[in-house]
């Protein structure tokens, strides 16, 4: 205000309407005037600061909230299902969410007016906020001390989406904020199938599709009126409303149908339903099934198939993502594919795994357990129960070996009563025996340049680098040791001690180790000692062992097993095409491979393996027989499919003495399959070889039985009667250098010794010569001589002692004695006698052998009438 207007003057020269102050104003009244006026301004400048900070706050809340990715709802968790190689549906796969996603299309206009009556009753004509029903429940809440909610179901799919259940309101902030920018973005009908798709309907049921079929068995188009009111009821109060928790385990259907009858007057309220309809659906009461229809949770068929399949695809996923194989990325993968809706195809023909499972459950020769105390295996179950398992346990596995894929497994005698119980076939590993041997041993030295003729030591003396303090391993059964015999022989009759010289002779154990894991062979099975590579001490599951017996009728070539197809995404696109990541290599020649086949159907003709043929088949295979009768397998192939099986103890307990894989193992191999060819419709035999030996690049050698070189006169007319071999070799490969262990020597035919004046008989015979460096070389004399009669270090065979018996006149004594051995070889070579009897033989005649060689007269004699009575009893 102006001087001129503060002293009563204007400049007009006019009188001011305002008179000047004339009384001293109040002082009470002045302080409290002045407080009011502070006070208002403090106030005014308080709201204004706390205006700015909620401001500040809401903006921060707003900028801090997830993008609004659309994407998010195509990655809710949702449930994946296996189908069997027909097409038909197994079971679903899935975690705590049980979930498949529907179409707008699917849902019944009935149940989407049941949710909106009951959950959002503006939900088609509100912008993401219902204003009204926000402002009614903030009025109900304060007047009542409730809770109740004022969320569109815009912004219930929002906070199950992108946000979380937290209450503050921060959320609450961003949910609104979120609600009205998804509505911008798209339609009210994308919304609300969404919403249905994502909210959670009590058990494992998210998604209105999975719950229609769990509590009522119904697809959506099936569901009734009073059905769809049920489910919308359920969004609200999922556990508490949970329709069969209230019907069979609180016994209170009213808790529920009462409920429903709430959802069923909204409806009829608000014009969605008919007066007709609304009295109709009352008068009903719901049919809720007892048991849930979720079968991830309960017993599915052919579960052995199922789980190795889910094993599998995990498996490859881990490939796919280029992830390590621990337990820690297993579970990861196994998860993603229980939530990720994936459409899972097996190669399952449930009628050939229902065959195999047959077979194992019914068999009734599976060995007794040494004691009988270990006939029963009691797992524990917790809470002081157990599961009891019958013992021993077998497991088995069959591959389509053109192929890979995975015909049948059964990892156990029971069929499983539960997911995830104890499974033998793959997960499961066992020492395996003498069936590791064509993977580790004899296959590896056919490719590295050897043949089914090379000579190979057996007989018991040191082998260098074997790790016991024996320094050799025992033949099975105790067998007799044959001094030298070809591998082919060796691997037929499973000649332990043959099968350790030729690991160290002609493989080595890193080169057997990489050959088993180019079979396919984990690491983690492998035992690299002499025991575990040439006595099968390492364990190896049935799926891994047939596998690798696949390759060799493949051609030498591994492919890896597989128990699925393909693996779809959601939209049906393909995340996995096994053809795209199955692993396939060559781990043996082809020409290799064929004298593996050559050699195997030995053994199932003449071999440890007879027992494993059945029909017209042509079988090819190896027994298995582990340390102190722990267990037995055989592993083999047709024409058309490979198999191994295991029989043992879950806990590594003896079975019956004498158990071995030929008496146990291949029988039930056997039976399993002559059911596999009977199921697949084959009744012919075939060809497992479909080249001929040339056309694979091998040739037929002869070579010395002891040296393996090309044969001399005295090769031929081996003293100990070894001979010469004859067999497959590849060509360039084959013996092209002379023997140099044999030399001429005339020797008496009574005594098998250098001729003297006194011997009426004379013939010429070869005789060893022990080389630089032969390993017969570290071996006692006295165990040399006794199979190398003559062997010697001495080039020209000139050290021999001479023979004195002659001149004693004890010649008849041993032409009678050489007469019975003679018997003895015919009796044992003409294949009309027992094993047994065949052993007991041999032992008799290498005891009189020994006798006649150390020139003791009367124990000749003793030891003749000894092979004597033996003839005589098996002619």
């Amino acid at each position: 205000m102006s001087r001129e207007r503060q002293s009563g003057r204007s400049g007009s020269g006019q009188k001011s309407p305002f008179k000047p102050r004339t009384k001293k104003p109040n002082f009470i009244l002045s302080v409290i005037l002045t407080t009011a006026k502070m006070m208002f301004v403090v106030a005014l400048v308080v709201g204004v600061a706390l205006t700015g900070a909620l401001v500040g706050v809401a903006k921060a809340w707003v900028e801090t909230m997830p993008v609004l990715d659309l994407s998010r709802f195509d990655e809710q968790a949702q449930t994946s299902y296996i189908y069997d190689k027909n097409g038909d549906l197994i079971t679903d796969f899935k975690g705590t969410e049980n979930r498949v996603d529907a179409t707008y299309e699917e849902f019944p206009q009935i149940l989407i007016d049941a949710v909106v009556a009951s959950e959002d009753q503006r939900f088609w004509t509100h912008n993401g906020i219902d204003l009204r029903r926000l402002f009614g429940s903030l009025v109900s809440n304060f007047t009542s001390g409730g809770s109740q909610g004022g969320s569109t179901i815009t912004q219930q799919l929002i906070k199950k989406t992108f946000l979380s259940d937290e209450q503050t309101y921060k959320r609450k902030l961003q949910e609104a904020y979120m609600a009205l920018e998804l509505e911008k973005q798209i339609s009210k009908e994308d919304i609300i199938t969404e919403y249905l798709n994502v909210v959670y309907f009590g058990g494992s049921n998210y998604g209105v599709k999975v719950a229609a079929m769990d509590y009522f068995g119904k697809e959506l188009n099936q569901l009734t009126l009073r059905e769809c009111a049920c489910l919308a009821k359920l969004i609200n109060k999922p556990y508490k409303l949970n329709p069969r928790r209230c019907y069979y385990v609180l016994n209170e259907p009213s808790l529920i149908e009462d409920e429903v009858d709430n959802v069923l007057k909204k409806m009829k309220e608000q014009g969605l339903i008919t007066e007709a309809q609304y009295a109709q659906a009352l008068s009903e009461r719901l049919n809720v099934l007892e048991h849930s229809t979720s079968s991830s949770s309960e017993l599915v068929d052919n579960m052995y198939y199922v789980e190795y399949a889910i094993y599998d695809v995990v498996t490859k996923m881990l490939r796919m993502e280029n992830l390590e194989d621990n337990s820690a990325n297993r579970s990861l993968m196994e998860n993603k594919l229980r939530t990720g809706g994936y459409s899972i195809y097996t190669e399952l023909d449930p009628e050939m795994q229902d065959t195999v499972q047959s077979v194992i459950s019914s068999w009734n020769q599976y060995p007794k357990m040494r004691s009988s105390a270990d006939s029963v295996y009691k797992a524990s179950l917790g809470n002081g129960e157990y599961l009891e398992r019958v013992q021993p346990q077998a497991a088995c596995t069959v591959i389509d070996w053109h192929t890979g894929a995975v015909v049948a497994i059964v990892g156990g005698r029971s069929t499983p009563t539960g997911w995830k119980q104890k499974q033998f076939a793959y997960n499961f590993h066992m020492p395996i025996g003498s069936s590791i041997k064509p993977l580790s041993v004899y296959g590896p030295a056919f490719d590295l340049g050897n043949s089914p003729g090379s000579p190979v030591l057996n007989l018991p003396i040191q082998i260098s680098g074997w790790d016991s303090d024996t320094g050799y391993p025992q033949n099975y059964g105790g067998a007799s040791f044959t001094g030298v015999e070809s591998l082919r022989m060796a691997i037929n009759q499973s000649h332990n001690t043959a099968a350790a010289q030729a690991l160290y002779t002609y493989v080595g154990v890193d080169n057997s180790v990489n050959y088993l894991l180019r079979l396919g062979i984990s690491a983690d099975s492998i035992n690299a000692t002499g025991a575990g590579l040439a006595l099968g001490s390492s364990g190896i599951s049935t799926v891994e062992l047939a596998g690798a017996f696949a390759a060799i009728a493949n051609g030498g070539v591994y492919q890896e097993p597989y128990a699925f197809t393909r693996v779809l995404n959601p939209d049906g696109s393909v995340y996995i095409d096994v053809g795209d990541i199955q692993i396939t290599r060559e781990a043996f020649k082809e020409s290799t491979a064929w004298m593996l086949v050559d050699v195997l159907i030995g053994c199932c003709e003449t071999g440890t393996g007879t027992k494993a043929r059945f029909g017209n088949f042509t079988v090819a295979g190896k027994t298995g027989t582990n340390s102190d009768y722990r267990g037995v397998t055989f592993a083999g192939f047709t024409a058309y499919y490979a198999a191994a099986v295991w029989i043992g103890s879950e806990d590594y307990k003896p079975l019956v003495s004498g158990a071995s894989g030929g008496t146990y193992a291949a029988p039930l191999w056997s039976a399993v399959m002559s059911r596999v060819h009977e199921q697949a419709g084959i009744t012919e035999d075939g060809s497992i070889r479909t080249k001929s030996a040339a056309e694979v690049g091998l040739v037929q050698a002869t070579v010395c039985a002891v040296s393996g070189m090309l044969p001399t006169s005295a090769c031929y007319n081996d003293v100990n009667g070894y001979g010469t071999n004859t067999d497959y070799y590849l060509f360039g490969t084959e013996p092209v250098k002379t023997c140099n262990m044999h030399r001429t020597v005339k020797l008496c035919t009574v005594t098998m010794k250098p001729a003297s004046s006194s011997c009426s008989s004379r013939k010429t015979y070869g005789v060893i010569y022990l080389p630089e460096g032969h390993p017969l070389r570290n071996g006692v004399s006295t165990v040399v001589q006794e199979y190398f009669s003559g062997a010697s270090t001495d080039p020209d065979a000139t050290s021999m002692d001479k023979c004195t018996v002659c001149a004693s006149g004890a010649d008849s004594t041993y032409s009678y004695a050489n007469r019975y051995l003679e018997s003895a070889a015919e009796l044992i070579e003409s294949g009309e006698i027992t094993a047994e009897q065949i052993e007991r033989l041999q032992t008799a005649s290498d005891n009189l052998r020994f006798a006649m060689n150390a020139g003791d007269v009367d124990q000749v004699k003793t030891m003749t009438s000894t092979l004597r009575s033996l003839v005589k009893s098996y002619q």
